[in-house]
């Protein structure tokens, strides 16, 4: 008896095997990714150099140094120290703005919304130890007028964001014709309480001021809403002649 052939169809073959799946190079996003946390890491690691050595102690040297990678790595990133200084500025006043802080409600209690105001804009601005990296920057950049004219610049934008968290917590301050001043003053006594910080402890009084400032608000708001009496006219006698 002949043998039977068998054919394909009656005989299916075997599925090969297929090869797993080649990993290719790294999506750019991955690397992007990568790359934005070197920098993060770089600007973290200078504003605690400026905090520690001032800002001509942080040299790029010094700063690549304590981050744990080689100069020619941070300058890849930055370029200069100057480009890195501005990058760290811009972090510093980037987290010092008004988002993600719970300010207090406008409908709330007058004296607690003057006095919480005036706390969560210590906290957030000028008592982290980055307000004083940026001041290391500010007053060490006298020779750079492009980094000094590039934190001005980020200093006016700040100040008019923390303008309108004022109004947004203090509607009452809205009719106010000197709110630009008292913004102003507020600002400013704040400022000096974090800048004498860089030469030694916290002053001793600094809560106490702080409440003062608080009490300056309220006395302008409660001002701002207490109608004003209007003097009656006097009235004039007359003398009745003959």
């Amino acid at each position: 008896m002949p043998a039977v052939r068998r054919t394909a169809a009656s005989h299916p073959a075997e599925p090969r095997a297929t090869a797993p799946p080649r990993h290719g190079r790294p999506v750019a996003g991955a690397k992007a990714l990568r790359a934005q946390a070197t920098r993060d890491h770089l600007i973290g690691t200078t504003i605690d150099v400026l905090h520690q050595r001032s800002y001509h102690g942080a040299t790029v040297f010094e700063v690549a140094k304590a981050a744990g990678v080689t100069p020619g790595a941070l300058q890849h990133h930055f370029g200069s120290k100057a480009v890195l200084m501005m990058q760290v500025t811009d972090a510093i006043l980037g987290a010092s703005g008004p988002d993600g802080v719970a300010w207090p409600a406008a409908t709330g209690p007058l004296r607690e919304r003057c006095l919480g105001l005036v706390l969560a804009l210590w906290q957030r601005v000028y008592e982290p130890p980055r307000f004083l990296a940026a001041w290391a920057v500010y007053f060490g950049s006298a020779g750079e007028p492009e980094l000094r004219s590039h934190i001005a610049q980020q200093r006016v934008a700040l100040g008019q964001a923390l303008h309108q968290r004022f109004l947004q917590v203090l509607p009452e301050l809205s009719a106010t014709a000197d709110l630009q001043a008292l913004v102003q003053l507020v600002l400013s006594s704040m400022r000096g309480l974090g800048v004498v910080r860089l030469f030694g402890p916290p002053p001793a009084g600094e809560h106490a001021q702080l409440a003062l400032l608080a009490q300056l608000i309220e006395q302008h708001c409660q001002a701002a809403v207490t109608p004003k009496r209007t003097k009656a006219p006097r009235k004039t006698s007359t003398r009745q002649t003959g």
